[in-house]
């Protein structure tokens, strides 16, 4: 079926978020457990938002009490350094190009609202997407499939007119369960995970690729 919209998750797919991200973590870390952790280390606990971000840098048997404090001294770290991220190389200009071909855009992405649309302000993108979806604004985020079938909703798509991008399972999954077709890009979060498992229709090494198999899914 011809292509319509092109659904693109945030961090890992079309930010490097990573560095911000790495910046307010470890200044937590070093002020409640007096140690640092490495960009890598963050690099991997990144994709499910920020509560699950930190409890992946405390520890999985951190208290509820502890979790909940250092989360809010993430929030407040993370707004000083958010706009340390970077746009992976060809996003502006891919972005740009689907949508004058007619495409309709939406981002999706588990990162809280108050974050993510100064981050696409920021970086000059925030005007190429008909609609953003946050990880705070809906019941069940990724992996579960709501944002994906609420942003088809407000795109007025169905759900095979639409394509999924995103470089984890909290993106492939919830497409594959609804039979959405999906790209997989691989340079960004996936957490070792192997990311052929979900059958994408792409496995994308860069945002160039993802764009040339958009514009091709939209004439057939």
């Amino acid at each position: 079926m011809r292509l319509k919209a092109v659904l693109f998750d945030l961090d890992g797919t079309l930010v490097d978020s990573v560095p911000g991200l790495h910046q307010a973590v470890d200044q937590v870390l070093q002020a409640r457990q007096g140690r640092t952790c490495t960009v890598d280390e963050v690099r991997r606990w990144v994709g499910n938002g920020p509560r699950v971000l930190m409890q992946r840098a405390l520890g999985e048997n951190s208290a509820t009490e502890e979790l909940s404090a250092a989360l809010t001294e993430f929030e407040q770290a993370y707004a000083r350094t958010v706009f340390n991220g970077q746009l992976y190389p060809g996003v502006t200009e891919g972005l740009t190009r689907l949508r004058a071909a007619g495409l309709h855009l939406a981002c999706l992405t588990n990162k809280p609202w108050p974050f993510t649309l100064p981050i696409l302000h920021h970086l000059d993108i925030a005007d190429c997407f008909a609609t953003v979806i946050c990880g705070d604004q809906i019941h069940k985020p990724k992996p579960h499939p709501e944002s994906l079938t609420l942003a088809c909703e407000r795109l007025e798509v169905s759900i095979e007119e639409a394509m999924m991008v995103g470089d984890s399972v909290n993106d492939l999954a919830p497409a594959q369960e609804l039979n959405m077709p999906r790209v997989a890009v691989t340079y960004g979060y996936h957490q070792g995970e192997d990311l052929t498992r979900f059958r994408p229709d792409l496995l994308a090494d860069d945002f160039t690729a993802v764009v040339s198999f958009a514009l091709q899914r939209q004439h057939q």
